[in-house]
């Protein structure tokens, strides 16, 4: 960091007398600290930003769940539906085979 040094006169062997700008460097780390500030300010903002993307991804993502959960569950009871229905209808045309064949 530079020091800022203010001429306050001039000594009897006319040497330079300094005072240090104690101003100017409260004004430096004033804003310093002010950009700082800014600097979290938008980093905060950046991650709440990427933590509201995240829930809204996880409640998409559950949605799809549901979505895949419910297709799936219908679809095997559909199969399991079919299935039965086949069997059933293998069933019957036994039954008919067999009363065709007893009537002869």
């Amino acid at each position: 960091m530079c020091k800022l040094l203010e001429v306050i006169g001039l000594n009897k062997n006319n040497i330079f007398l300094f005072h240090e700008n104690q101003d100017s460097q409260n004004q430096q780390t004033d804003s310093q600290s002010a950009k700082l500030a800014v600097i979290a300010g938008a980093i905060a903002t950046f991650a709440d930003a990427l933590a509201t993307m995240a829930s809204v991804l996880a409640i998409e993502e559950a949605r799809q769940e549901q979505s895949d959960t419910g297709n799936n569950g219908s679809n095997g009871n559909n199969k399991n539906m079919q299935k039965q229905l086949d069997f059933l209808t293998s069933e019957i045309e036994k039954i008919k085979k067999h009363m065709n064949s007893s009537r002869r």
